[in-house]
């Protein structure tokens, strides 16, 4: 089996991802993002991500490529929008439990209230 070509897109991503620069730069050499466009700040523009393999492949091979590489995103993507529906109905089933615990607190104090209230009208009816 021939040896793969090294990684030339700087190492951060894996082989195959190769990110765009936001805007064109004068120097020649890899891409890479300013301290401030990594933490969110910058011009704004959203760094985008080329899905060229490192490996030379014909015109049809690229293309079934890139569509594997596209299901892979959206697999992710699914996943990880379950994922966040998941934790979401989990957080409403803790606080319908929590409503559920409140509401039956009340009802006991409400029960005891009428209680009560109906004892000290029988205590009044006894002492006339």
């Amino acid at each position: 089996m021939p040896a793969l070509p090294p990684i030339k897109n700087g190492g951060d991503q894996p082989t195959g991802f190769r990110k765009k620069p936001a805007a064109p730069k004068a120097s020649a050499g890899t891409a890479t993002k300013s301290k401030a466009a990594a933490k969110g700040g910058g011009d704004g523009k959203k760094t985008q991500i080329q899905y060229n393999p490192d490996v030379p492949m014909s015109k049809e091979e690229l293309t079934a490529w890139r569509r594997e590489m596209r299901r892979v995103r959206n697999r992710e993507s699914a996943a990880a929008s379950r994922r966040k529906v998941r934790d979401r109905i989990e957080e409403l089933e803790d606080e319908v439990k929590t409503w559920k615990e409140r509401y039956a607190e009340v009802m006991v104090k409400l029960s005891e209230a009428e209680s009560k209230k109906k004892k000290g009208t029988k205590e009044e009816e006894v002492n006339v």
